[in-house]
């Protein structure tokens, strides 16, 4: 019995001396389409917690677990291993160290080889195509941006394993879908028929200046095989795009909105001869690049010849093409104060184009307007609420009317209507009536209540006897 407790604490003693940590690779240079695995072991100890540093520019494809004790001599070692299945991201060297919460430390290094055979193979059966027009845009420039998964070859699987990341941007997602699907389309891909998946489609607007990331999405496609419960699976995308966001010149114009891009306009007038305090109408549509979402009203200059009121009609934006393209439609009332031939006031829109790179005016020239009538006879005529005045001038004469009327029948013998007098009941006279039906219904009740002890007192008295 000594010799075995013996034994015991001499292989305790064996496995606190000799413990080891070991990483291994299957491949330590794969190319970045094949598999390979990567095994963490515990010889002769538990399994500790432990991080891999590295382990971001690889796929984890799967991860496994084993144990495994041998004999050898006498001597027994137990193994306790994690295994991995890694794709590489991209080429070149690699660095994957585990780190223990002891502080045990093992490294490898994984050098993925280039292969551009088959960068051209895979190239051509599977590609995420992303449109962005330019490489460097201005702060407050609308940025479109697309993403379209193509594939020439038939694929029995397809999914968004990352969507794209896009950091320092506001985004506004417009993708389309068709029955919860991503939209496809049938193209012609490097002289090939090609499915083209349209994965995301967006407005960017940077949120600062300054060099800027996009990371795309990553999708994941799975290829059939002649096994049919097993598919070959390919991992595309994730690439990392650099932008360069400019910023404005500082020397910005009077009453600038922060409309950066292209700007155009088409103007409609509906009519050009009114009389007074009749309005004419401009329907202006402005379109372009520039981000028309931040003009809420045209700037128009407030003066004596007209009131003036104006409201957004329509705004829409969409990404034409590879372009950014918003549209927004005003519609200004006009209404003349006095008659004769007047000039309605130029409007006025700055911005900075990004064509020409300068701070330029968008100019809408005034309009004459033929007015019939005199002037408006009140100073007092509210930009607010036209209409309302226009029914008091109709009031007055009517008014007016009726006097005349008065005057040209001075013979016909007046007949005075005299309103029917009612009685009015006084608010303090209900609540003298009130009082006196509550005072009278406590005067009952008191009576009720000597009534009953008058009666008990009776009938008391009657039973002693």
């Amino acid at each position: 019995m000594k010799k075995f407790n013996l034994f015991l604490m001499m292989l305790m003693l064996w496995k606190l001396t000799f413990p080891e940590l070991i990483l291994n690779s299957s491949n330590l240079s794969p190319t970045k389409y094949e598999d390979f695995n990567l095994e963490v072991s515990f010889v002769n100890e538990d399994k500790e917690r432990y991080r891999i540093e590295g382990l971001k520019n690889f796929d984890v494809l799967s991860k496994g677990s084993s144990n495994s004790y041998n004999v050898i001599n006498g001597k027994t070692t137990s193994v306790k291993s994690d295994v991995y299945r890694l794709k590489s991201k991209k080429d070149g060297e690699f660095t994957l160290k585990v780190i223990t919460e002891k502080g045990s430390e093992k490294a490898l290094l994984i050098d993925v080889r280039e292969n551009k055979q088959l960068d051209k193979v895979m190239e051509d059966r599977f590609s995420l195509q992303v449109d962005i027009p330019k490489k460097s845009y201005y702060f407050g420039e609308k940025i479109p941006f697309q993403e379209n998964f193509i594939s020439t070859v038939n694929i029995s699987s397809f999914s968004q394993v990352k969507a794209p990341n896009f950091q320092d941007f506001s985004v506004k997602d417009i993708t389309k879908y068709n029955n919860n699907s991503y939209v496809q389309n049938q193209i012609e891909y490097k002289g090939k028929q090609a499915i083209e998946l349209n994965i995301f489609k967006g407005i960017l607007q940077a949120n600062s200046s300054g060099e800027k990331n996009i990371i795309t999405s990553e999708v994941k496609v799975g290829e059939p095989t002649r096994d049919f419960f097993y598919e070959n699976t390919t991992l595309v995308g994730e690439d990392n795009l650099k932008i360069n966001i400019k910023p404005l010149p500082v020397d910005t114009p009077k009453n600038f909105k922060d409309i950066v891009g292209t700007l155009t306009y088409k103007e409609n007038w509906k009519n050009k001869e009114v009389n007074v305090g009749q309005a004419t109408t401009l329907n202006l549509t402005l379109s372009g690049s520039g981000n028309l979402a931040l003009l809420e009203n045209l700037p128009i200059e407030n003066q004596n010849d007209f009131n003036i009121f104006q409201s957004v009609k329509n705004y829409s934006e969409e990404i034409k093409g590879e372009n950014y393209y918003n549209e927004k439609t005003f519609e200004v009332a006009f209404i003349p104060k006095k008659g004769g031939v007047e000039k309605t006031p130029e409007i006025v829109i700055p911005y900075f184009n990004t064509k020409t790179e300068k701070y330029e005016n968008l100019i809408i020239l005034s309009q004459e307007i033929k007015v019939t009538g005199e002037k408006l006879q009140t100073e007092t005529y509210s930009n607010n609420r036209p209409i309302q005045k226009n029914m008091e001038k109709v009031n007055l004469a009517n008014k007016n009317e009726i006097a005349s009327f008065g005057k040209s029948t001075n013979n016909l013998q007046e007949i005075n209507i005299k309103l029917l007098e009612t009685e009015k009941t006084s608010a303090k006279n209900i609540y003298k009536l009130a009082f006196g039906i509550v005072s009278l219904l406590c005067l009952v009740e008191m009576a009720i209540i000597i009534y009953l002890v008058l009666g008990r007192n009776k009938y008391k008295n009657h039973k002693k006897i």
